[in-house]
C-alpha cells in the first residue's frame, strides 16, 4: 500500500545523458543509501529547475492540469503508460521557485508505482490535495491487475 507521508529532498545534481536509463550513479546512490526510501526520495535539480527523482519521473499538478519537466529526463515505462492514458501531460520547465504553485507532486515509476509527495521540507512545500494521485493510482492499479503475474 502506498504511503501518504512521503518526503522529497531537493539535491543539486544533473544526470549525464538522462535520456538513457542508467542506474549506476554514485551520487544518487550515496543520497538514497542515507534515506528511508520507503518514505522519501531525492529530486534532481540543476539551474534552479527540477527534473526527476532519484528513482522515478515526477508529475506536477496545478489548476487540474498535469505537468512534467520538458527534457533532460529518462521517460520510463510508467511515464509512457500515463502519457498514453491521459489526454494531456504538459511538458515545461519546472522551476524550484514555482513549486509552491502546484497542488500535488506525484512520483511515477516501476519501483514506486504512483506515490504522492506530502512535503518538501527545504522549501516548506506541502501537498494541498490528493485528487490526481487517486486518479493516477486507479489507472495504474487497473492496468497492474490485468497482468496475471500480479493476480
Amino acid at each position: 500500500k502506498p504511503k501518504l507521508k512521503f518526503n522529497l529532498k531537493l539535491i543539486k545534481y544533473k544526470r549525464i545523458n538522462p535520456e538513457f536509463k542508467n542506474l549506476k550513479y554514485k551520487v544518487i546512490l550515496k543520497y538514497l543509501s542515507k534515506m528511508n526510501v520507503s518514505n522519501s526520495d531525492i529530486a534532481l535539480c540543476n539551474n534552479k529547475k527540477i527534473f526527476e527523482s532519484g528513482t522515478s519521473n515526477i508529475f506536477f499538478v496545478k489548476k487540474n492540469r498535469i505537468f512534467s519537466p520538458v527534457n533532460k529526463i529518462y521517460k520510463g515505462i510508467t511515464y509512457n503508460f500515463f502519457k498514453k492514458k491521459l489526454s494531456s501531460i504538459i511538458n515545461k520547465d519546472i522551476f524550484i521557485k514555482s513549486l509552491h504553485e502546484y497542488d500535488e507532486i506525484i512520483l511515477v515509476g516501476s519501483g514506486k508505482g504512483v506515490t504522492s509527495i506530502d512535503t518538501i521540507k527545504e522549501i516548506c512545500w506541502k501537498r494541498k490535495n490528493l485528487k490526481f494521485y487517486k486518479i493516477l493510482l486507479k489507472l495504474y492499479k487497473t492496468e497492474i491487475n490485468k497482468c496475471s503475474i500480479y493476480k
